[in-house]
């Protein structure tokens, strides 16, 4: 469940992934068969979790873990922002 300040955070850091991710194409990860489709996908969460389901925090945390998807899709130019989007979501989700 997140807080006010918590959620303000989040969202701001995932508006960042969703436009950095949009900026890739190709590659693959274990649940994605391209950036393309991990943007898309992760464009629907994002939506879906302003819209108030918290369920698309897990999925997120799975995704913005060190070493998965977002670090396989979009590489060194978001680790930064990867480990912080991961870092919230591990306190969020608690």
């Amino acid at each position: 469940m997140m807080n006010n300040t918590e959620g303000e955070r989040l969202f701001k850091l995932l508006d960042q992934a969703q436009q950095l991710s949009g900026e890739y194409t190709g590659g693959y990860s274990y649940y994605f068969s391209s950036a393309q489709e991990f943007h898309a996908t992760l464009t629907q969460c994002i939506q879906k979790l302003k819209e108030g389901d918290d369920t698309q925090l897990k999925e997120m945390h799975i995704w913005f873990a060190p070493t998965c998807d977002w670090d396989d899709l979009v590489g060194m130019d978001g680790v930064g922002l990867g480990n912080e989007i991961y870092e919230l979501l591990t306190k969020m989700k608690g």
